[in-house]
């Protein structure tokens, strides 16, 4: 059986430490990082102003350049919280290694908290995009 956390019960969530141990181990930290820790950092992106656009942006900047040169852009999205907040799960996934496997798994995970986001900001329209 599976446990559903709420909202409120994943705002405490360390989404740094969750990339890092979803990139390094199968099973389940991986199911983690693209469950509980993708709609955490959703929350946290939209909270920081971030939408689903500039998420996806890097997400193929990522999967195209890797690690470091996702960290190497000095604005990896627009706004100082947004950008304080994405280099905290860039530098979190660098730690990991340079590693394309890992990279496209962090990209794909970028990818995931996007789509989240889009989801969220369709759903408070009323489904209609």
């Amino acid at each position: 059986m599976t446990t559903v956390r709420s909202d409120a019960e994943l705002a405490d969530l360390d989404v740094p430490a969750a990339v890092t141990r979803g990139l390094l181990l199968a099973g389940g930290p991986r199911q983690a990082l693209f469950t509980e820790a993708a709609i955490a950092a959703a929350h946290r992106a939209e909270a920081a102003g971030i939408g689903p656009y500039p998420l996806g942006f890097l997400a193929r900047h990522v999967r195209t350049g890797g690690f470091e040169a996702a960290l190497a852009l000095p604005e990896p999205v627009i706004g100082e919280a947004g950008a304080t907040l994405v280099r905290t799960w860039l530098q979190a996934a660098a730690a990991t290694g340079s590693d394309v496997a890992r990279e496209h798994l962090f990209a794909r995970w970028l990818a995931e908290v996007a789509a989240l986001l889009e989801l969220r900001r369709d759903a408070r329209a009323g489904g209609s995009a």
